[in-house]
């Protein structure tokens, strides 16, 4: 009986650990190359700073390490490290966005 009992538990904290991964955002966007909207796409990024990211990248090249995007105007280095992980300097825009986040922001246009 408790044999079976903790199989089900496992069974059940692997079911919602899989889950949980789903609805997380994941991959990259590649700050040298990235649109306004893939920009947008980030947690705390609305048109304004992703314009000014690109204004930025514009004006100075790109940017040689993920602390440097600190330098925008609207970009922390308290917001670098909430995003840093969705971040890179190089290759292609993977980044798909939390379902959470989606919602959130297609209601805030909505409004």
């Amino acid at each position: 009986m408790v044999k079976v009992r903790t199989m089900v538990w496992c069974v059940v904290f692997l079911a919602c650990s899989l889950s949980l991964s789903l609805f997380a955002a994941q991959g990259v966007i590649n700050v040298n190359t990235a649109t306004v909207e893939q920009l947008m796409m980030l947690p705390g990024i609305g048109e304004k700073t992703a314009k000014a990211v690109l204004s930025y990248r514009q004006a100075n090249g790109p940017f040689k390490t993920v602390d440097d995007v600190a330098k925008v105007k609207g970009i922390s280095r308290k917001k670098i490290d909430k995003i840093r992980q969705n971040l890179s300097l190089q290759g292609p825009n993977t980044y798909i966005p939390d379902q959470k986040q989606v919602q959130k922001k297609s209601s805030k246009q909505n409004s």
